[in-house]
């Protein structure tokens, strides 16, 4: 099996152990975001999603003029 990518690249041994064709940086399967889920103050934990997901609820969930006198 070829270690090196398309790209030129070296594939991480890992990556080869699981019949993966590409190096990291070629891939089309795109990175995980979260949110997080606040049960409690010391209960908290985080919900995996999309990037585009979690965007979205970061974006909603800003509170504006945080840590600031402004209004």
């Amino acid at each position: 099996m070829a270690s090196i990518c398309n790209c030129g690249s070296p594939i991480h041994p890992v990556r080869i152990k699981l019949n993966y064709k590409t190096c990291v940086q070629c891939s089309t399967t795109q990175a995980y975001g979260c949110a997080p889920i606040t049960n409690h103050k010391t209960g908290n934990s985080i919900q995996i999603m999309s990037q585009e997901q979690a965007e979205i609820i970061r974006k909603s969930s800003r509170r504006r003029g945080y840590g600031t006198c402004l209004r």
